[in-house]
This record gives C-alpha cells, structure tokens and sequence, in this order.
C-alpha cells in the first residue's frame, strides 16, 4: 500500500483555505499512486480556534466540510481530522450538544466501516488534555465518555478501520494526538489496537512544537515497544506544521511527522522544519530526513512569517526600539531575516544616559542589515513631561525610578506614534527573565504586536546569537553582547543595562535566575517550597545552576534566603504586568500567558515558607 502522509500548514480559522490546500495534496498524492492521504487532527479548521468551537454557525461550517472531503475520495483512502457532533444523544455534562474531537475515514465517497461496525467513517479521540495551553473537555467529550453513556465498555468506540482496496484489506487503528500519550489516562488505545491485531497504527495530530519535544514523543513510542513487545505495530504519525495561537500564545507545529517501525525507531521522516510536505511512501521504505541544524532559530523566523502573515496581512512595516542591547539587537535580525530589510524601521531613542557604545551598536547593525533607521533624542520629551507634572503641583526629579520610568514610557508612546504614523505594528523586545520579575516598564517596553522573546531566557538568547553570528556568517550581533560563562559567572564585554540612570547595570543573576525561572514554570512546575526544601536538605548541589549559584555567594543561607525573598516578590508584584503583555511566541515547556496561567494574588509568606526561610537563615 502506497500511504501520502499530507503534513499541512493547517491554518487556523480559514476553512476554505485549509480545504484549498487539502485539495490540491489529494490530488499530487493521486498523480504519485497513493492509495491513501492521511491529514493531520483539526485539518480543517484549526486546532486553536477556542470559543468557536461553541459557536454554532462555525462548527455547521466545519461538519459542511466533511462531505466536500468525502466526495474528493474516489479511488483513494482519506483520513482527516475535524470536529464531530451528536444530535441524538445526551446532552453534554453542561447541557450543550455533544461535540468531539474526531478523525475521520472516507474511501470511493463513503465512510469505512469500523470491524465493530459502529460509528462507520468516525474515530472519536479518548484521552482529552487539559494541562498547559490545551482545554479540549471545556469543547469536546471524550469518546470513552461516550461509550459510558451509551451502556458501553469504556474502549467500545476503539476499533480498527477495515480498509478495503483491490481485493486487498488492511486493519487500521487511528488515534487523534494526544491518544498516544496515555501513560496518566484510564485508557489507552494504543494498548487495545495492538491487542485487537491491527496492521498499522496511524496518529493525527496537531502537537505544538517545545524544546525537545521530538526527545519526548520517542520516549513515549519506546515505552509502547517495550509494554507490548511482539504485539507492537508501526505507528504513523502525521503533524500539522505553522503557527496557531491561544490570544496568548504563539504556538509553533514542527511537523516532524514520522513513521515508526515495531522496535520504535524512526523508518520514515518527513521534514521537521515548520513546512508543508507531501510524503509519498510503502510500509517497506526507508525515508531520512534533514533535520534542522538550529531548530529554535527556525522555529522563531517561522513564528514571525506567519504570525505577520495569518495575522496581519504580511504587508506592515514593523516598527523597533534598536537601543543597542542585546535582545533588542537579536530581535532585529530576526525581523529582517523572516521579513526582509524592507519590513522594518528601527529607532534609536537615545537619552543622557546612553552610552556612545549601545549608539553605535545600534547603528552599525542597522548599516549591516540595509533597514531603515533613525536615530533621536527624548531629553526634550522628558524635559517638557517634568514641566507638565510641576504644573500639576507635583515636584519631579530628574532621578529616581519615576523618572527611569517616565523614559520607558516615553519611548513606547514613540514607537506606538511610528507605528501609527509608518501604517507598522511595534515589536516586543522583553526577554522571559524581565518578564518574571518585572523589569519591564507598563505602557513601556511592554508594548507591541508580538513578544518573539518572551519565552527566552538570557542565557538562551546568549547562545542563539551565538548561533546567529555563525549561521549568517558575520557577528551580527556585537560580540560584547554576549555573555560567556567564566567560572560560574557570565562575563561581559558591556555589561546589560536599561540605561535609565547613571552606572546602572541590571539586578539578575543571570545564569542562577535563568534555571530559576525555567524550574519554577515548565510544566509540571514547582512551587517555590520545592526550592527551599531543596536548598535544605542539600540537594541543590547537584542543580545544574549550583556551580553559579557558589559564584554568587548563594551557597551562603542568609544570602540565599535574602535572594530567595527578593525573587518572590518580584515575581508575584509582576503578575499584573505579564496580563498585560503582547502575545508570546512559546518554545518552553512553560510560557507566559495562557500555558503558565496566573491569577494576581498578594505575595505571602505562609507557616511553611516562614519556616524553611528561618532554618536556612540558622534561627
């Protein structure tokens, strides 16, 4: 049997185009032979398209679609993802109908029957995630719901397709995503398509790209291999690639879509780029694909075009604060190299204390680049702002973090005044570490259309620019940018600072707070007790921030603890500003936003808080 895997840039939302592009890969894969199409989960609208889904009018739209596909199956298998609703049953736990999340099975323009003979052309997906940024049971019932209800065993609706083709027959299981990680479910149709005797097991999915998450997926397909042993089958996994996104989040789809062979090692690969890709293949091959040399930088540049795209039209300048810094510095690369120099305007605002050497960053990488650049002074702006106050019978300073802030703010109403002026959108520079702990100013630098860094460390960013001034060839980025890790410590050649008053450089820890962050957010996260304790009994030394945290004396308590109390507060104070910041492109296993889901409550330091503190300071 000749499979097309149709890795598809499903774009969230745009039902006819997304029907456009599932048109044109069933009829290449026809013209190369295949006798099935395997599409990913939510080809046809979307994965990410929240309270549509409770809309009526959008999801008669979605179900509309199911027949159109239907029709185009002459002579070839196709597998789809798309939403399915039962008029006739129960109602669901809220009184809505009951919709799901389903793959569905359509060959010479009817629906393939199941061996069970139930629910012919429809796989209903049974394990419904609700960790992170996924929410499927606030749309969907689960398929062992459903069996339940109706008077069923829970796995009843779990039963291969029997695929029938020139007088041959093959026996399909098809799982929707998140089916295949259902290690911490109740049921698991992976286990009960291998013991049903299935040929093949084939997996749509619509599964946001993170950091590692390729390490994570064959992990879970080798627990599979060794559970079931001589009863494993291939597994095909056919991912969406693009971006779609929560309203708070970015979210990246890598493809990678992959065939696995009954020992779980990778037979087949299709391209783990972010592209759309028509693979074309027999159960026999063995296909290798180019993997992505940088996949964070790929995964950025790909945000950004179809973020720019999707979103806004792929047509507006992009309008950026270039101060000299580091993250400001690499966020503009990574504008130019997605969009082109032609998409964005930079602007150097400049006030007594920036320094002649963040200037002259600025402006040499706007010259290496080709952007349009500007450069200009707000000493004026901040002049006239304290004569305005002092009219208003209160006594400014030309020190002091209102007049810091006062500078943020004044920049943002410049860029927003650019944009505004220029027709463009402004860029977010902020980095997760500011975002954490609230060094970021509101109506500042929190402005903007997107957050490209959001979701990055500085340590990250240190190293991406490594890789930026490698992979282009040139130090794109002034190497006295970077920090380089010295003895547990970073060192740098100009040292970061908002530049905001006189001598000032930034109050992180970097190296120490960039761990710190990542431990307390990425799923499953800890609470700051966890640290305490483990600070306690010993077992921070063998942290990978430990050799960091001795630099900075933190292997002393009473500097710990004072550290410790300084990070929570900071963290808790910021809540209100992270609410309010742009979108944020995620690649961590805990973003900001509508992953790491925060409610704004007072910082308190209960019984047990109070407790661990005092025993690591010695009372």
């Amino acid at each position: 049997m000749r499979i097309a895997l149709a890795q598809l840039n499903v774009k969230a939302g745009d039902i006819d185009g997304n029907l456009v592009s599932m048109k044109m890969m069933i009829d290449q894969a026809k013209q190369q032979g295949a006798d099935l199409i395997i599409f990913p989960e939510m080809a046809v609208g979307g994965y990410l398209i929240s309270d549509r889904y409770l809309q009526q009018e959008m999801i008669q739209m979605l179900l509309n679609a199911n027949e159109i596909i239907k029709s185009w199956s002459n002579d070839i298998g196709i597998i789809w993802g798309n939403i399915h609703q039962i008029e006739d049953a129960k109602s669901n736990r809220d009184g809505r109908k009951n919709r799901f999340n389903a793959a569905y099975f359509a060959y010479d323009q009817q629906w393939v029957e199941h061996e069970n003979h139930k629910m012919p052309g429809i796989y209903l997906k049974h394990c419904l995630p609700d960790y992170r940024f996924f929410d499927d049971s606030r749309f969907f019932k689960s398929g062992c719901d459903l069996s339940i209800e109706l008077g069923y065993p829970k796995g009843e609706l779990i039963s291969p397709f029997i695929f029938k083709r020139e007088n041959k027959s093959c026996k399909i299981g098809v799982e929707v995503c998140e089916d295949l990680w259902s290690k911490d479910y109740l049921i698991d149709p992976t286990v009960i398509y291998a013991h049903q005797g299935v040929d093949v097991i084939i997996n749509i999915s619509s599964s946001p790209w993170t950091l590692n998450k390729e390490l994570s997926r064959i992990k879970r397909i080798r627990e599979h291999q060794q559970a079931l042993e001589d009863k494993m089958v291939k597994i095909i996994y056919v991912n969406a690639c693009g971006m779609q996104n929560t309203g708070k989040n970015v979210l990246l789809f890598d493809g990678d879509s992959t065939v696995y062979d009954e020992a779980g090692n990778i037979q087949i690969e299709a391209n783990d780029a972010f592209e759309q890709e028509l693979l074309v293949f027999t159960l026999k091959d063995h296909i290798e694909a180019k993997k992505q040399e940088n996949k964070l930088l790929k995964g950025l540049l790909t945000a950004i075009k179809e973020f720019d795209k999707q979103i806004l039209g792929g047509q507006l300048p992009w309008i950026i604060g270039m101060s000299g810094g580091i993250d400001s510095s690499l966020n503009t690369v990574l504008l130019v190299k997605a969009l082109g120099k032609h998409r964005v305007i930079g602007y150097n605002m400049a006030s007594r204390y920036n320094s002649d050497k963040t200037i002259n960053i600025a402006k040499t990488l706007a010259e290496k680049l080709g952007i349009e650049y500007h450069e200009g002074s707000i000493e004026l702006l901040t002049e006239a702002t304290n004569t305005t106050l002092s009219s208003y019978q209160l006594e400014p300073k030309e020190d002091g973090l209102p007049y810091e802030n006062i500078q943020a703010r004044l920049r943002g109403h410049l860029l927003s005044s650019f944009a505004a002026y220029k027709g463009g959108v402004v860029c977010n520079n902020g980095n997760k570490v500011e975002l954490a702990l609230g060094y970021a100013t509101l109506y500042g630098d929190t402005i903007g259309a997107l957050g490209l860094l959001g979701d990055l460390t500085k340590v990250q960013i240190f190293e991406l620019c490594k890789s930026v001034n490698s992979i282009y060839k040139e130090d794109l980025i002034d190497p006295s940018l970077i920090g380089e890790l010295k003895n547990g410590l970073y060192t740098f050649g100009l040292v970061p600072s908002a530049e905001l008053r006189a001598n000032q450089v930034d109050p992180m820890k970097w190296g120490y707070h960039d761990w710190l962050v990542q431990y307390l957010m990425e799923y499953p996260s800890h609470h700051p007790i966890a640290w305490l304790k483990a600070y306690q009994d010993g077992s921070w030394k063998k942290m990978p921030c430990a050799e960091t945290m001795i630099a900075y004396g933190l292997d002393k308590p009473k500097a710990f603890a004072e550290d410790m109390v300084w990070f929570m507060k900071a963290w808790q104070k910021a809540i209100f500003k992270r609410i309010q910041f742009p979108p944020i492109i995620t690649v961590s296993r805990g973003s900001f936003g509508f992953d790491y889901r925060e409610s704004q409550l007072s910082y308190l330091e209960n019984s047990e808080i109070k407790e661990l503190l005092d025993k690591i300071r010695g009372k």
